[in-house]
């Protein structure tokens, strides 16, 4: 009876990895369950305040139509926007010392002047609480104007209010700008002040006073870490006491802002900073009335009351995703998941070197090849970089704005340059770094470049791991089908659905590499960016510093490991009677070029059937 290799190697590695597929998918779902079993509530809940309230809506009304009516027009370094740090430093005077700062800031393509104004209430201890608004406009303004005034009209209010009665922290009221994209004033104020190291927490504010308003929508997440429950527990009871509920995004939404780095809002500054932050808006239509104010402006004066208690600040236990309730679960816990989906690629890898049995020189050839498809790639990026310093591409100091302009807009004629630069480079590196001609046998050469291709896709998903667990989740995908790849053709059953063998890993790794780019174009429209701008959008991103060094780098990994897996070609199995003198992989070949196989004769007779009558 005869022997064939697919008894002794293709299925002993076939094996193998449905038992790696098992095991690592056992893992995860333990994993899963182990990090939403694990779901806790706020350890430290502050207490609700139940002092009277001296909030007054109308007179906040008033303030707010004086400044609109003075100054309607406030767009990021405009003339208006510096008349205005006039109308609200006298404004603010009245209550404490002024600090007024300016500064410069690079947003998008331009540098741009823009202005804080803060007044500070000294109090008994140096526990610092800031509340923020932001004054600027949108460059047009058309429906409702008076709402981008209540957010810096209510700050005045709660000012003068706690100017008066006592309190127990130092409080700190910040008037700043670009507030809507990332918060720049923001994140200089806490960049610069004295105070910024005994803050203990941030609360923001904008567009508020809808009469009809049922629920304030909240900001509660940044790349790099998401609001504690317990300021989420406070606001949202102290909220209930006015009859108001709070909106925060899912869950499915918090982690893709974490991933993709698409939040915004001042929150961001904040909590990049390690500092408890939310940002309270209501972004409904409508224009705003006294009583509206008058009810979420008496809301906002209960949790500041609320937090400036004799209690501190409970700490932060490192909140990734965060519930309605204020329940969360941990960044640890999504770092572990997180580490666990890159267990496929680990141990195919593992498999794969083993029974490859390459040679340290011909590893260092592959590996040679692997940079060739890196280097390029890394470069372009890094030309990239070099262009946004030349103003050719917008580039943000903070957070890429979601807004039509210079981060959506896309640019013909840097695009074509990165194209014709990078196809240039990677044709010299191809040239001079990864070009040679295999001295290995057909069977090692393949697998070894397979170890190669996975080698690279391990460390590209590794970089993400360590820029961002939740930069990993575009790439899952990846991570689990890319490892199906194989160099052994697979057996066509009567089950399947196609009965071609395929030649390549091809189908596998378009499937794995398309899909990350259509989850991000999702993404990204629902953030009000076209699929068309999205890859712009996605290149400002990545000049701007959004995945800092590790998330490009890593992305370059990615690709290589795609161009390398995909010139893998699938070799088919020779039955051979014995097996003693003869090496498992010498008897496997690469199945003949399209060109060279035989077409299959349409003109042949068929053979003869006993049962028909014309035949004899």
């Amino acid at each position: 009876m005869p022997l064939t290799i697919r008894r002794h190697l293709v299925d002993r590695v076939r094996q193998l990895r449905k038992v790696i597929y098992a095991a690592c998918l056992a893992l995860t779902v333990l994993a899963l369950v182990v990090a939403f079993v694990s779901v806790s509530s706020p350890g430290v809940s502050l207490e609700i305040a139940t002092g009277p309230a001296f909030f007054e809506g109308n007179r906040a009304l008033r303030l707010a139509d004086e400044m609109w009516r003075q100054h309607p027009e406030r767009s990021l370094g405009s003339q208006g926007a510096a008349d205005a740090v006039r109308w609200i430093t006298e404004k603010l005077s009245a209550f404490g010392t002024i600090e007024v700062e300016e500064f410069t800031a690079t947003l998008g393509d331009r540098e741009v002047s823009l202005h804080n104004v803060a007044v500070v209430l000294q109090g008994v201890t140096k526990d610092t609480i800031l509340v923020t608004a932001p004054r600027d406009t949108p460059a047009v303004v058309k429906v409702d104007p008076l709402r981008y005034s209540s957010g810096t009209a209510t700050l005045i209010e709660l000012a003068q209010i706690f100017a008066a009665r006592p309190h127990q922290k130092t409080l700190v009221f910040l008037s700043t700008e670009d507030g809507g994209a990332g918060g720049a004033g923001l994140a200089r104020f806490l960049d610069t002040s004295s105070l910024a190291n005994n803050i203990s927490v941030v609360l923001s504010f904008a567009e508020l006073g809808r009469e009809r308003t049922q629920a304030l929508e909240a900001g509660v997440t940044s790349p790099r870490s998401s609001t504690p429950g317990w300021y989420v527990q406070l606001t949202r009871s102290v909220l209930a006491k006015s009859g108001l509920g709070l909106r925060m995004p899912g869950l499915f939404t918090q982690a893709a802002e974490h991933a993709l780095s698409l939040s915004s809002g001042e929150q961001v500054a904040g909590l990049n900073r390690g500092i408890p932050s939310l940002h309270l808006s209501d972004p409904g239509s409508g224009s705003p009335s006294g009583i509206g104010l008058d009810n979420q402006g008496t809301a906002l004066e209960r949790l500041l009351l609320s937090l400036d208690t004799g209690a501190e600040t409970p700490p932060d236990p490192g909140t990734a995703l965060l519930l309605q309730s204020g329940r969360y679960v941990t960044g640890r816990a999504i770092t572990f998941v997180a580490t666990l989906m890159l267990f496929p690629s680990f141990l195919v890898l593992l498999v794969w070197a083993f029974y490859a049995r390459m040679r340290t020189h011909g590893a260092l050839r592959h590996l040679q090849n692997l940079l060739s498809f890196a280097v390029p790639f890394g470069l372009v990026l890094v030309l990239a970089v070099l262009l946004s310093y030349a103003g050719l591409i917008p580039r943000y100091t903070l957070q890429v704005p979601t807004l039509p302009g210079p981060p959506t807009d896309p640019r013909v004629g840097p695009a074509l340059l990165l194209l014709l630069l990078g196809g240039a480079l990677f044709l010299v590196s191809r040239r001079f770094l990864g070009y040679f001609r295999p001295r290995e046998p057909r069977a090692v050469n393949e697998m070894t470049r397979l170890c190669a291709g996975f080698l690279s896709l391990l460390v590209g998903l590794a970089l993400l791991l360590a820029q961002s667990p939740f930069l990993l989740l575009p790439y899952v995908s990846v991570a689990w089908l890319w490892p199906l790849a194989t160099c052994f053709a697979e057996p066509v059953y009567s089950s399947a659905v196609w009965r071609h063998r395929f030649t390549s890993n091809a189908p596998v790794l378009l499937l794995g590499g398309i899909t990350p780019f259509l989850f991000y174009a999702y993404l990204a429209s629902s953030a009000d960016i076209s699929w068309w701008r999205a890859w712009w959008f996605l290149l400002v991103q990545v000049v701007s510093g959004a995945y800092g060094w590790q998330g490009p780098l890593g992305f370059a990994f990615l690709l290589a490991a795609f161009l390398i897996l995909l010139g893998v070609k699938r070799m088919r199995v020779i039955p051979v009677e014995t097996l003693e003198t003869t090496d498992e992989l010498s008897l496997l070949e690469l199945p003949p070029p399209r060109s060279r196989r035989r077409k299959r004769r349409t003109d042949a007779r068929p053979p003869l059937f006993p049962w028909r009558p014309d035949q004899k």
